[in-house]
């Protein structure tokens, strides 16, 4: 590579080989001769190297140029990040809306167990109602087409269809029952029941009305086959046959039959206020004279047995005025009055404590019996835990 300087030296070279080969005329002489040829030599060397000196000087300065422009090829340019932007702060989105679940045509909201809690004890070959109260939490209405039906588990000798009492329009509760016998076994017994339309298709609770409800007890000890006591009325009052004098009632019932009614209450709430003994509200027929009578089974009497109970009017029953009657038919003779008592509304009651020692060793069927007594409207009546003790 020629720099500056070598190439300001080497031109200074050429001029001075230059001017050696050159033949210098004196003065006043001619510039003829051999000396001529020599000086028109040097100056074609002189210029041909000048002009290689040149070209070499100019093309080391290009290469040179462009080496001092041009990145070298395997240098990779670094490129600077470019400033973040700070984030933007946004509303933290909600979390996607449930889709609510449709209200089904037939759907249960459980209520209570009436009677048989979840592992009650029960005598082995014991028989005994069971009652469930449910609401009708669907959007259609229950007829007395629809069932309460068997699914799964110890069945108990209880019927697999037991036909609804009365309609049950969306909103309303009813108590359904099934009459079941205890296995003659000690153990745990559970059996699953749901409701079923008059098509066959079966509903219970749940957000998919798809869940079943059930009785559940436990046998410890064995019992005969007839009823003996101590015998509760009101646990069994199912078991009853319940009438107006010439038509059947259901059981349970009610309370917007005209027909008559009688209903388990767990804690009733009578004219002296809440009772923490159960109890069966009833209401005779709505005409004149109106009656409802419940027929109960023959129980085994014995010595020293006492049929106990306590009767008046409902809550807020402040036109109430009926006559109470028990009367019994023993071993299949005739029907005789055990005792007969008016009440009306006078925020008291009356204990009923009669003794049935003249009775035992025989098969009694009892009838409780409430008549109106004047106006029938508001003759809403109980018998507080009815019992042989």
């Amino acid at each position: 590579m020629i720099t500056k300087k070598g190439f300001a030296a080497v031109i200074s070279a050429i001029l001075l080989l230059a001017l050696a080969g050159c033949n210098f005329p004196v003065s006043g002489g001619s510039n003829t001769g051999p000396g001529a040829f020599y000086t028109q030599a040097a100056q074609t060397i002189v210029a041909q190297m000048t002009y290689s000196v040149i070209e070499t000087f100019v093309a080391d300065q290009t290469q040179q140029a462009i080496a001092t422009s041009t990145p070298e090829a395997s240098a990779t340019p670094t490129i600077e990040p470019s400033p973040t932007a700070s984030p933007t702060s946004t509303n933290t989105p909600r979390p996607p809306t449930s889709t609510p679940i449709p209200t089904p045509c037939n759907a249960i909201q459980f209520i209570a167990d009436v009677t048989i809690e979840d592992g009650e004890v029960v005598k082995a070959n014991e028989s005994f109602y069971k009652i469930w109260r449910l609401k009708n939490v669907g959007t259609c209405s229950w007829t007395t087409d629809y069932d309460l039906v068997f699914v799964d588990g110890d069945q108990m000798d209880g019927d697999k269809a037991v036909p609804l009492t009365y309609d049950v329009d969306p909103g309303e509760t009813i108590d359904v029952a099934v009459y079941l016998t205890a296995p003659a076994k000690k153990g745990t017994y559970k059996g699953y029941w749901m409701l079923r339309t008059g098509n066959g298709s079966r509903f219970g609770f749940g957000p998919y009305a798809d869940q079943v409800f059930w009785v559940s007890i436990v046998v410890k000890s064995t019992a005969p086959s007839y009823y003996n006591t101590p015998f509760s009325f009101v646990n069994n009052y199912c078991l009853a046959e319940w009438m107006n004098g010439d038509q059947g009632l259901p059981c349970p019932g009610s309370s917007s039959s005209e027909a008559g009614y009688a209903i388990y209450l767990k804690y009733p709430i009578t004219e002296k206020g809440k009772d923490d003994e159960p109890g069966i509200w009833v209401h005779p027929e709505f005409v004149k004279d109106g009656e409802i009578t419940a027929k109960f089974p023959p129980i085994l009497i014995q010595d020293g047995d006492t049929l106990v109970t306590a009767i008046g009017c409902m809550q807020d029953a402040t036109k109430c005025n009926v006559d109470f009657e028990i009367n019994y038919r023993a071993d299949g003779g005739s029907l005789t009055n055990l005792g007969s008592w008016n009440e009306i509304f006078d925020h008291s009651v009356t204990k009923v404590n009669e003794d049935l020692s003249f009775l035992k060793d025989q098969k009694v069927v009892f009838y409780f019996t409430v008549t109106t007594n004047g106006g029938y409207t508001n003759d809403d009546a109980f018998w507080l835990a009815p019992a042989i003790r």
